[in-house]
């Protein structure tokens, strides 16, 4: 089992720059990680990591990656959330497998999030025709 530390992650600038997400709440099967730049509580981006892991009638192992990504607005010279940017990630790993298939697994999504394909899709909403 990993130690929680801080999380420093590039943003999407054109000059990254590099957030830390800093532990907030961490247990075994839940981890929160917030990057407070905001200054206002409701504003902090956040982290989420979990871990499910096999059990009872369950033989399947799951891992999630959660991102929260709110967005101020400024009504009447008061701060506050406009809206806010998720993503959600979960990986599925029956209990049979394979350190290397979890490897496997693993680059297929890091790299696959790098492909132009799916950058275009994600990123920027432009549909597969």
């Amino acid at each position: 089992m990993s130690q929680a530390a801080a999380i420093t992650i590039n943003d999407g600038l054109a000059t990254p720059v590099a957030r830390t997400f800093s532990p907030e709440s961490v247990t075994p099967a839940l981890s929160v990680f917030s990057e407070r730049s905001a200054g206002i509580a409701s504003l902090f981006k956040k982290l989420k990591l979990t871990n499910t892991f096999a059990s009872g009638k369950s033989t399947v192992n799951r891992a999630t990656f959660k991102v929260e990504y709110p967005v101020a607005q400024v009504v009447g010279g008061v701060t506050s959330v406009a809206y806010i940017l998720r993503a959600n990630l979960e990986l599925i790993l029956p209990d049979q497998c394979t350190d290397a298939d979890r490897k496997d697994l693993y680059a297929y999504l890091k790299n696959g999030l790098a492909h132009a394909s799916i950058t275009g899709v994600l990123r920027d909403l432009d549909p597969q025709y």
